[in-house]
């Protein structure tokens, strides 16, 4: 604890010894102070007082000292500063309103994506829960009702599917680590992946993409969340054997999945607004 600085006058005059008769500067017996000549004179009198009037010690007049409100001031810095940490630490990052999703399939309406591609079947959604971070995941297909094959003769079809996960960090800011994500090893024969800004969706947002331009991803930053939405398609035999004669890959109505990306920006920003109303 800091004490209060000495004001100025609160200062006990010397008691005076035998051997400090005649001294200057030494009050007497009576409070007289003894001249440079030894002519007692008033108890604060031109000798012990400075032109402002404040009281002299041994001819140097009292002052506040300023180093104890400069140390006070370093410390209710430092005490803030330490505060504010602490509560840093106490209660985290800022979530934005983000929340774990139970069901990340139902919190994903897909309106856009299911008017161009089909409706949603077969969702599957998972969930897991640390103290450092949420983790959500679903994937539903999209597929349009299929009319029906010639009897006997099943056909083989290709439905649309799409694969959304959700991270919600807790702890760590995964900014510095987003765009290295999501350059990923190429497979052989492939092609490489295109990354493509996208304005206005989070933080930082990119679409990734085949050079093609198919199988699609979009890939999203806001604040401590990370968001991703990609398409793709699969074959469906339907019971058709690929090496048999009924089997005509001609009858097969490739997906083109170019494009979709007006849609896909519309179905993510409604799943974040739908996310951080789980805070």
């Amino acid at each position: 604890m800091i004490s209060e600085p000495e004001l100025e006058g609160e200062v006990s005059a010397p008691v005076p010894g035998p051997r400090d008769a005649g001294r200057p500067g030494v009050a007497g017996a009576a409070g007289a102070v003894a001249g440079p000549a030894g002519e007692d004179g008033p108890e604060h009198g031109p000798e012990t007082m400075d032109a402002d009037g404040r009281p002299l010690i041994r001819g140097v007049p009292l002052r506040r000292r300023p180093w104890v409100w400069g140390l006070t001031g370093v410390l209710v810095t430092s005490a803030v500063w330490a505060g504010g940490l602490w509560a840093y630490h106490r209660t985290g990052p800022d979530l934005q309103g983000y929340g774990v999703s139970r069901n990340l399939c139902l919190d994903a309406d897909l309106s856009a994506l299911t008017a161009a591609l089909g409706d949603k079947r077969d969702p599957f959604a998972a969930t897991g829960e640390d103290k450092a971070l949420d983790q959500a995941v679903c994937t539903v297909n999209l597929a349009p009702k299929s009319a029906p094959g010639a009897k006997g003769h099943p056909v083989p079809t290709v439905r649309a599917y799409a694969e959304i996960t959700y991270t919600l960090h807790k702890k760590t800011d995964p900014g510095p680590q987003f765009d290295a994500s999501l350059i990923h090893p190429v497979d052989q024969g492939s092609g490489a992946e295109t990354l493509k800004l996208v304005p206005d969706v989070g933080e930082r947002a990119y679409l990734v993409s085949q050079s093609s331009g198919e199988n699609p991803a979009l890939e999203v930053l806001d604040g401590q969340a990370v968001l991703s939405l990609s398409v793709g398609q699969v074959v469906d035999y339907d019971g058709t054997d690929p090496l048999g004669p009924d089997y005509d890959i001609d009858q097969q109505e490739v997906l083109h999945l170019g494009g979709l990306e007006p849609a896909m920006v519309e179905d993510m920003l409604a799943l974040m607004d739908q996310l951080k109303k789980k805070d």
